[in-house]
């Protein structure tokens, strides 16, 4: 991939609310696969693992990679990305006045009250709405999940300044297509479709690999 006197790339893996690194080790083992010289980083926001931010080197060329959330987490860190990916990815989750598409604020603050009164049905319940069958993890950080998930409630951010490609399926309760495309559709970006739920191409990382391979090799042409 790497021509002679061009930097090396990297990928940048963070994973969305409520789930762990674990999440998205299918599709990073597909990317260090076909990307052998790549640099590879992969985020845990400490929701029940232990937390871990990689140290991202200056001399390597960074595509962030971020499933649900974790696409807003990566494009807030002080990083000049290459190029950006959104697996069922948002910039704004919540509705607001003008802009219709999302989740009513409403209920995220009812998930946020519920989830101070019994986090493991909360997140639970949110696994099932993603389509997950993720296991709970053994101990959940409740202040870290509120505080994370007020910061989901309150996004509205700009897109960065690279190119973006975001992948959205059309049966995602989360990331309804209406916002992803609310959020995506604009130049620079990119938006591809496909069936399935929330957690559909984390299920099938071949067809996510598919479509980040071909947008990768476009941008580092």
């Amino acid at each position: 991939m790497e021509k002679p006197g061009t930097a090396m790339i990297g990928f940048a893996l963070c994973h969305g609310w409520a789930f762990d690194r674990n999440t998205l080790e299918s599709l990073a083992a597909l990317l260090a696969q076909r990307f052998p010289d790549a640099a590879l980083a992969c985020f845990d926001l400490g929701f029940g693992t232990a937390p871990h931010t990689p140290q991202l080197r200056n001399d390597v060329e960074w595509i962030a990679i971020g499933h649900s959330y974790g696409y807003a987490y990566l494009i807030q860190q002080p990083v000049s990305w290459k190029a950006a990916i959104a697996i069922n990815g948002f910039t704004r989750y919540c509705r607001r006045p003008g802009q219709p598409e999302g989740t009513p604020a409403r209920l995220v603050d009812a998930m946020l009250a519920r989830l101070a009164d019994d986090p493991q049905a909360t997140v639970q319940d949110f696994y099932l709405r993603c389509g997950s069958a993720m296991q709970l993890p053994q101990q959940l950080d409740v202040p870290l999940l509120a505080a994370h998930l007020t910061q989901l409630r309150d996004l509205d951010l700009a897109l960065p300044a690279c190119q973006t490609l975001a992948l959205s399926c059309h049966d995602d309760l989360i990331v309804p297509p209406a916002l992803a495309h609310a959020c995506f559709a604009q130049a620079g970006c990119i938006i591809q479709e496909f069936s399935g739920d929330h957690m559909q191409l984390l299920r099938e990382p071949a067809l996510c690999m598919a479509a980040i391979t071909d947008y990768v090799e476009t941008v580092c042409a």
